[in-house]
């Protein structure tokens, strides 16, 4: 039988010991901790990186169905916003709303300032001798009587002059007239060097009219001398460009009348005795939407001469204001949008002329010197230059202070000088007196060939009435 050899431990032979069970399991210990802090370290960042790839992605979606929305939007186009709405209704709404509704061609437009507004106001109240409503009121009657007196034929006006209209709004009201009502064959432009140098403006866009008809015009030609600064850029290139941004008045008009039709059925409305009117609005709130105007607001009566000859005020800190510091720029910008508006005159075929319109001397040494007689070379050359008519009507020997009710706007005396002195001029001018011949005749044959089709169509449909009703149970 062999007896089994036993081996010696090596560990003892060396002094050592053998690692046991207790010294195994604290070595798996550490391992474990060292791989469990390792995990931890993994998991956190593992964690880090999927909470910031989930906005990243949900950022990216949320991009791509935005622009397929804008995509879809602007071409497709479901929502039919007017463009002819807006939030509130100042002058030029008044106007170009008016004037689009009306069937009657027009073949002589006005444009110009409050100059012209109050001229043209005092004028046909008097003349028509009745109380004139300037919201819905935009013809010029006594100038129509001199124009048929002087030349023949009929002529009809559209009075497109509004306070405080730069040649930028001009050139802005004349192709919204002509894109929505009609096209005048003379236009007749009333300027003041107040409307090239007004210090109280700093763009173009500052102006009601153009926030307004650039919902009716494409703007794109004249963006760069209007939007001039880069946050005026960006904001233009975001309108074009993204629907909603370019369509937020819209939204904002639509959201107001959706919310407005809820709560009147949701809410009883409270009683209120007399009712809350815009006239009550603008007595709590003036400065809210100032350039807003509504029906009777600005109204214009006849005036006897005495009252209006004794009746002026003094507008010297609003015109210090407005004259205070002449800017360059804002001259040559607003002198480009008169060389934009002589153009499309050219290109529209209609005679465009150009005329000073009448102030005091006392407004006139306002100006810091030489501005005034730079501005009327100015105006001189560019009329030779465009192929324009201008004449300088401003004689202070021939206007006195009593015409005015102003430094700067005439009274109703002074408005109707000036439209005689206006018509004068134009006879004794063979390129104007041809042009306004021709329009004269031109809207005359075409009232004549309306009538003439108008009393056509009543005499068939008289006839048609008349004639016999055929019955069948009746013998021939």
């Amino acid at each position: 039988m062999q007896t089994p050899t036993i081996s010696p431990d090596p560990n003892k032979l060396t002094g050592q010991e053998s690692p046991g069970v207790e010294n195994a399991h604290v070595l798996s210990s550490a391992e474990q901790a060292k791989r469990a802090a390792e995990e931890a370290h993994r998991d956190h960042h593992s964690f880090f990186a999927v909470n910031i790839r989930r906005p990243r992605s949900l950022f990216i979606a949320t991009l791509v169905v935005f622009l397929l929305l804008n995509h879809y939007l602007s071409y497709a186009t479901p929502f039919r916003f007017d463009s002819f709405a807006f939030p509130y209704r100042g002058w030029s709404w008044w106007t170009i709303n008016d004037l689009r509704k009306q069937t009657a061609e027009h073949n002589v437009a006005l444009l110009g300032s409050s100059l012209m507004v109050s001229a043209v106001a005092g004028t046909d109240a008097n003349y028509l001798n009745k109380p004139l409503d300037l919201a819905n009121y935009h013809k010029a009657s006594y100038l129509e009587h001199l124009l048929r007196t002087r030349f023949g034929g009929t002529f009809s006006t559209a009075n497109l002059s509004a306070p405080g209209q730069m040649p930028s709004d001009a050139y802005l009201t004349l192709k919204a007239t002509v894109n929505c009502a009609n096209r005048p064959d003379v236009v007749v432009y009333g300027i003041a060097p107040r409307d090239f140098i007004d210090s109280t403006l700093s763009t173009p866009a500052d102006t009601e009219p153009f926030r307004y008809l650039k919902r009716l015009v494409t703007i794109d030609d004249i963006a760069g001398k209007i939007f001039e600064s880069p946050y005026a850029k960006l904001d233009w290139w975001l309108q074009r460009t993204v629907y909603l941004y370019g369509q937020a008045v819209d939204c904002q008009m639509a959201f107001k009348q959706e919310s407005t039709n809820f709560l009147a059925q949701a809410v009883p409305k409270p009683y209120n005795n007399p009712p809350f009117t815009w006239w009550d609005r603008v007595r709590l709130i003036p400065n809210y939407l100032p350039t807003e105007i509504h029906p009777e607001a600005v109204m214009a009566g006849p005036i006897d001469e005495k009252t209006a000859r004794a009746r002026y005020s003094d507008n010297r800190m609003e015109y210090a204001q407005r004259y205070k510091h002449p800017n360059l720029h804002t001259y040559r910008t607003q002198v480009y949008f008169l060389r934009q508006l002589a153009r499309y005159c050219q290109k529209e075929r209609m005679e465009l002329i150009m005329v000073n319109m009448p102030i005091t001397l006392y407004n006139v040494s306002m100006l810091p010197p030489g501005v005034y007689m730079k501005y009327l070379q100015d105006m001189r050359a560019f009329a030779a230059n465009n192929n324009v008519e201008f004449y300088d009507l401003s004689n202070f020997q021939h206007y006195s202070i009593s015409d005015f009710h102003d430094s700067v706007h005439l009274n109703a005396y002074g408005g109707k000088k000036f439209f005689e002195d206006l018509s004068k001029t134009l006879a004794s001018d063979g390129r104007s007196a041809t042009a306004l011949s021709l329009a004269g005749d031109a809207l005359a044959k075409h009232e004549a060939l309306a009538s003439n089709e108008r009393n056509h169509s009543h005499e068939q449909k008289q006839d048609a009435e008349d004639a016999p009703k055929w019955n069948p149970n009746k013998p021939l």
